[in-house]
């Protein structure tokens, strides 16, 4: 990712555009490449960390474009891997130097070398290397200056996503497949998102921004820029972003007509290892529910659509009721979804309230006092659902279903 003095954009008050550069000019070829050159051999050539900022930074310094040369050079950095000069208790190292040396300055034969022969320091040995400055360059990820170039555009856009406060992505003609893959994505990064089919072959996503988020929302910012490039895989998408920057609200207007690359190979099935412990858990104890595999969207009317995080069907009867959970970042949508099921009490839906967004039972039984006959399907989690409680909520509205019917 760029730092905020490494983005390049222009402004044309109300709108705000990345400065994408074009990964074909040769002069931009020349400037990845050479910094290329450099990170590419610096894990065999032994080189330090503090080595490499000095040569790359002779190289940015005389660069005919110096911004975009340091925003590719963060971008290499990014790749790399580093690692202690050598494998040892570097702590343990300096303290048995400074212990003892008290000792030999009272000797008065000091020196840097006695210093070292005390503590079984070997010679040739820096005692700071498990410093950042000193540690070495152990793995470098490959990569070619035109997809170098690539990259730095999408991390342009990415960037601006950092100051979002809201966003708008319409998709057009969705294809199936590729949008369960795409909500998928947006439950892993755990976005809060809504649903709208504007039209019968146009979705239109809105998500939150970190700038309209309260609480830890640098955390959030990063997870949504680090899904901006699942967008980019649709073949056809348009995205509208309102940003808060320098304490203005700009608009950035995006689609794939920019042409931008994704660095995602595909729209992977995003599947966190605590829904997998789940799934194992959910299976083991007990035989009444089985988890379905491809969970279907809600139609809560008014063009809204619920994608569920989890449904789950009856073994023994015609049940499928669905789960959505609300983590720490959700706060927005969380009392739009009880007064929508507060409305539409027959809607097959429970929802799992991450506890960071009450302040304690109170507070939580506070949420349904307009609508008390929804609470027996609405409960608390830490991080995320356990299987025990979302047992008990299945048979509570699956009763509350079947009464209804």
């Amino acid at each position: 990712m760029l730092r905020s003095d490494q983005l390049l954009y222009r402004i044309n008050h109300p709108h705000i555009k990345p400065g994408f550069v074009d990964p074909r000019a040769p002069f931009l070829l020349d400037i990845a490449g050479e910094l290329l050159n450099i990170y590419s051999s610096a894990p065999d050539s032994g080189m330090s960390r503090q080595e490499l900022e000095e040569i790359t930074a002779s190289i940015i310094r005389s660069s005919p474009a110096v911004r975009i040369a340091a925003g590719l050079n963060k971008l290499l950095t990014d790749r790399c891997e580093f690692a202690a000069a050598v494998e040892a208790d570097y702590p343990l190292l300096r303290q048995q130097i400074f212990l003892k040396s008290a000792g030999v300055l009272a000797s008065g034969n000091f020196s840097a070398e006695t210093l070292r022969d005390s503590a079984g320091v070997p010679p040739d040995m820096d005692i700071y290397g498990d410093l950042p400055d000193f540690e070495k360059i152990s793995g470098f990820r490959p990569i070619t200056p035109p997809a170098l170039l690539d990259r730095y555009n999408l991390a342009l856009a990415q960037g601006l996503l950092l100051y979002a406060d809201r966003l708008t992505v319409q998709i057009p003609e969705p294809e199936n497949s590729m949008l369960r893959k795409l909500l998928k994505a947006i439950k892993f990064f755990r976005l809060f998102a809504r649903f709208t089919m504007l039209k019968k072959h146009l979705l239109q996503i809105e998500i939150s921004g970190p700038c309209s988020i309260f609480g830890p929302s640098a955390k959030y910012a990063m997870q949504l820029a680090n899904f901006f490039p699942a967008i980019v895989l649709l073949p056809k998408w348009k995205l509208s972003a309102v940003l808060k920057i320098k304490g203005r609200m700009l608009t950035c207007n995006l689609s794939h007509k920019d042409h931008l690359v994704s660095h995602y190979r595909t729209l992977a099935s995003y599947i966190p290892e605590e829904i997998k412990l789940f799934h194992r858990t959910f299976a083991k104890k007990q035989n009444e529910w089985e988890i379905v595999g491809n969970t279907p969207f809600i139609d809560a009317g008014n063009q809204e659509l619920i994608f569920p995080d989890l449904s789950f069907a009856g073994k023994t009867d015609a049940s499928l009721i669905h789960l959505e959970l609300f983590h720490r970042w959700h706060a927005s949508g969380l009392r739009d979804r009880i007064a929508l099921l507060a409305g539409q009490p027959e809607l097959p839906l429970m929802l799992g309230i991450d506890r960071a967004l009450v302040k304690d039972e109170a507070d939580f039984e506070q949420l349904f006092e307009a609508c008390p006959h929804i609470r027996s399907r609405c409960w608390l989690f830490r991080d995320f659902p356990g299987v025990s409680s979302t047992l008990k909520a299945l048979e509570k509205v699956r009763k509350n279903l079947h009464r209804s019917q």
